[in-house]
């Protein structure tokens, strides 16, 4: 799998959090490839997308990899899932794996 390439110094230090051979034996797929950030409303075509929970609020939504790092809640259970953009245009998860996963 090849993933497209960072585009901006938070997807890079994203980066460092993609656990891909978790990801590869997981295989969880985001289906959506027409997704847009809930926060800024772009539409989400960089290296990374998090399903997540917003800083202090019981509220989730689809963000962007800037817009997580100013308002999400982090990644985890219950917290966010870290989503990666292959080339071929699907989203895989590569961090924020719940426990029963591994």
């Amino acid at each position: 799998m090849e993933a497209k390439a960072p585009t901006n110094k938070i997807e890079i230090s994203l980066v460092t959090k993609e656990n891909w051979e978790k990801a590869q034996e997981v295989r969880c797929f985001w289906w959506d490839d027409n997704c847009k950030c809930d926060i800024c409303k772009k539409q989400l075509s960089g290296r990374h997308m998090i399903d997540g929970k917003l800083r202090n609020s019981f509220e989730f939504g689809l963000m962007c990899a800037s817009c997580h790092n100013t308002v999400g809640d982090g990644f985890g259970e219950g917290k966010g899932q870290l989503y990666t953009h292959l080339i071929d245009g699907q989203w895989i998860m590569t961090f924020g794996f719940s426990e029963n996963e591994f």
